[in-house]
């Protein structure tokens, strides 16, 4: 069951909002009871044997919470818990991800010739996972404290991040299932949180699953498309990429706040990246911040530790001579995106998308430090050809994430690169539709911008925000009534989202 399911939205849906209103008289422990009753039925919905799965994740993940909080004045037990804990997260994720590959690997490496098949993947493995290692850390560092099952339960499975993220952080979900407030529905969060649904479902149903047969078709057989149709093939799937994560940030974001729970932005206009780096600060936000926290910031305070042993400058100043970028910044960047290419997938196109990425982002560092400001290469990098720059890099790298495996992915390149010939010309209403998405990505406000859920910092002052602004009127509950009417309609029970087999 997804959000853009009709069950969900039809059935499920409005059982969870009318039992946490009804049950919400009784209190917290009432309503968020209920909430992760709830959430465990959704999952329950899509595979029952797997629920235990993630019910014996979570059963086992606050048992290591325990000890590690219990052990808190024997340091050595403390950590022996802590490793445990993530040596066993870990170890369930590695065994449904990525096993039945590495065995495949070993039986060819040695001269065998058995394929090992992949058990199917427990949905959201790697985000509830991700989540339940975090707060092992933070507890043990003092960051976190300890919670009861009920609180630490609902933090894990609350329906709107479980299956796809966001990737939610103790210390911003915990203070607001623990606070003492009104338990029931709020008149102002349920108008923005079903806008806000009703945006993302749109975004979903009558743009990214609109256009994906124009894509499947495409990768379903690169080798036979020519310059033109392999251009086409891969800004469509761009587009479909975007407008499909896109419109899932949104539901889960409008989703949670129909509860009066406020979740993380996750997505903010990526395509409007000027340099790679902003563009892995606007595309899956929380990933970007929780590999930052959990992977970059430690390797790279083991390297400062190494070189003040060493008697060596951690300064930024340091960073800028060759030994320094490499230790400080190019190391760290390139094993952590290793990292996250490999958490999309086992095939060697993911481990090659995250080293891509690493070194992209290793290029724009070096371009930031050792690039002087006053250069003429760096006058003549303007907004719109920073742009166009970074779209065309994060193309190739999408063309790795979408292929099935590395020929399919050279088939694209090569056509690409003209290698098929330059084929017939993509039909006029594609061309049409890419120019129109194009200009909408690129130029037009984006969710939160619309309805006014930016930071401060980040509110843009544009004329036409301000003209498309959002606010509780009949004007916009008609909008609203009539995309959700019309995305009910094209909804369907067979869509996924294409995060779901992370």
């Amino acid at each position: 069951m997804t959000f853009s399911d009709p069950i969900f939205f039809l059935v499920f849906l409005p059982v969870a909002v009318v039992g946490f209103q009804l049950l919400g008289r009784f209190g917290r422990r009432s309503a968020i009871g209920f909430l992760a009753f709830v959430s465990i039925l959704f999952y329950a919905k899509w595979s029952i044997p797997y629920t235990g799965l993630l019910l014996g994740s979570i059963l086992g993940n606050y048992l290591i919470s325990i000890a590690i909080d219990r052990s808190s004045k024997r340091p050595s037990l403390q950590s022996f818990w802590l490793i445990a804990g993530i040596a066993a997260n870990l170890g369930l994720l590695a065994r449904y991800k990525y096993m039945a590959t590495l065995l495949t690997f070993f039986s060819q490496v040695t001269g065998g010739h058995r394929e090992w098949f992949n058990a199917i993947l427990p949905l959201g493995i790697s985000f509830f996972t991700f989540t339940q290692i975090a707060y092992l850390v933070d507890l043990k560092q003092g960051i976190a404290k300890r919670e009861g099952l009920l609180n630490y339960t609902l933090f894990v499975t609350f329906f709107p991040h479980l299956i796809a993220g966001p990737i939610i952080h103790h210390k911003e979900m915990m203070p607001q299932f623990s606070q003492e407030r009104r338990y029931q529905l709020n008149r102002d969060d349920m108008a923005l949180g079903i806008t806000w649904f009703t945006m993302g479902m749109f975004k979903k149903v009558m743009i990214a699953d609109r256009i994906s047969p124009f894509a499947d078709a495409f990768f379903a057989h690169p080798q036979s498309a020519g310059t033109f149709n392999a251009w086409a093939g891969v800004i469509t799937y761009s587009m479909q990429l975007y407008f499909d994560f896109s419109g899932y940030s949104d539901m889960a974001v409008g989703l949670a706040r129909m509860f009066s729970i406020h979740f993380p932005l996750n997505f903010n206009s990526p395509y409007k990246s000027t340099n790679i780096i902003d563009f892995w600060n606007r595309w899956h936000m929380t990933l970007t911040r929780y590999i930052m926290d959990y992977v970059y910031s430690p390797i790279q305070f083991a390297i400062s530790r190494r070189r003040i042993d060493q008697g060596k400058k951690v300064s930024r100043k340091a960073s800028a001579t060759a030994e320094g970028f490499t230790q400080m910044i190019a190391l760290p960047t390139l094993f952590t995106l290793f990292l996250a290419g490999v958490w999309h997938g086992a095939g060697l196109q993911f481990l090659l998308y995250g080293l891509l990425h690493g070194a992209y982002i290793t290029t724009n560092h070096a371009w930031r430090i050792f690039v002087p400001a006053e250069s003429r290469l760096k006058k003549l990098m303007t907004v719109p050809v920073s742009i166009g720059i970074t779209y065309v890099c994060v193309l190739v790298g999408e063309v790795l994430f979408r292929s099935p495996g590395l020929p399919a992915a050279s088939s694209v390149f090569a056509g690409m690169l003209g290698r098929h010939g330059a084929g017939t010309m993509t039909e006029g209403s594609q061309i049409i539709l890419l120019i129109l998405l194009l200009s909408i990505v690129w130029l037009m406000p984006n969710t939160q911008e619309i309805l006014g859920q930016t930071r401060k910092d980040d509110e843009p002052n544009w004329s036409i925000v301000k003209a498309l602004q959002w606010s509780p009127t009949l004007g916009w509950l008609a909008a609203t009534s009539v995309a959700f009417i019309i995305s009910m309609f094209y909804s369907s029970s067979n869509a996924t989202f294409l995060y779901f087999q992370f």
